[in-house]
């Protein structure tokens, strides 16, 4: 890791003279998903059951708590994995529901160590188009740009209601503060957006829950820590400007993790639960 920051470091002051190997690292250590090269046990949580997804790439399979037909999909954060999503779980299923997760590409027990919110996106609605039963989304931080475009591509899914968690509003806002943390010159984050839209096939400002287009008949719920230190709060208020949604402040000190386990969670999922299916925003 301290070779690959002295390499980055070099390609950032020499980035004019050679573009495309200073892109090309700056991208992979942006879309990096682990903090190490330790893979977690490849094992069956207490309590679900394994359903193989032979046609979702680098994703093997999902768990599923409760009935054969989940109901509420819970998507985890960049850098985490389903494992962190299980308050949400118990959640659903104290709430009669079944309820269902999966790995992310490069996530888990997912192979690799780099993904693109595409890879996250069209897994997530393949996981969609498997289960037409699933009528509640429920997302936390970068996951939730793959939640609004895989609802929103969907043909097949029954999605009702969708819950943010300190979402992230567009790719670029996460990438304009990546590069800021790290006094990234502006030639360098411009590789960067190049190498991005090369790797996942759209530009980067395509990344945006306020044009990714989620249907109107879809409720929009909102949580989120106005004193978050990672996924500010200004983000979440201007996703609720542009598409109506119910945006809710937590109380300060939640946390951008802890916000997964919240009482504000289960409140907010228990009321998503109980949306009619016509509901519009």
């Amino acid at each position: 890791m301290k070779a690959n920051s002295l390499l980055a470091a070099t390609l950032s002051r020499g980035h004019r003279v050679m573009p495309r190997a200073a892109g090309y690292v700056h991208t992979a250590m942006f879309i990096n998903t682990r903090e190490s090269v330790i893979y977690p046990d490849d094992l069956c949580p207490l309590g679900a059951h394994r359903v193989e997804l032979r046609d979702v790439p680098r994703v093997a399979a999902a768990y599923v708590w409760g009935g054969d037909e989940p109901t509420v999909l819970a998507l985890h954060g960049w850098g985490s994995d389903s494992s962190a999503m299980s308050p949400v779980i118990q959640a659903a299923v104290a709430h009669g529901e079944s309820a269902i997760c999966f790995d992310a590409p490069g996530h888990g027990v997912s192979p690799g160590a780099q993904a693109t919110i595409t890879e996250y996106a069209r897994a997530t609605e393949a996981v969609l188009q498997r289960f037409p039963s699933i009528h509640t989304v429920v997302a936390h931080s970068l996951a939730s740009l793959a939640a609004v475009a895989a609802v929103a591509n969907s043909d097949s899914a029954r999605v009702r209601s969708v819950l943010l968690m300190a979402p992230a509003c567009s790719l670029s806002r996460v990438l304009e503060r990546w590069a800021a943390q790290r006094s990234l010159p502006r030639g360098v984050t411009s590789l960067i957006y190049r190498e991005l839209d090369r790797r996942d096939g759209v530009p980067v400002s395509h990344w945006d829950i306020t044009t990714l287009g989620l249907p109107a008949a879809v409720r929009l719920r909102i949580l989120h820590d106005p004193a978050d230190d990672l996924v500010p709060f200004d983000d979440s208020v201007v996703i609720a400007a542009a598409v109506a949604a119910e945006l809710q402040e937590v109380d300060r000190g939640t946390g951008h993790h802890g916000i997964v386990g919240s009482e504000a969670m289960r409140a907010a999922l228990a009321d998503c639960l109980q949306t009619p299916v016509e509901h519009e925003r």
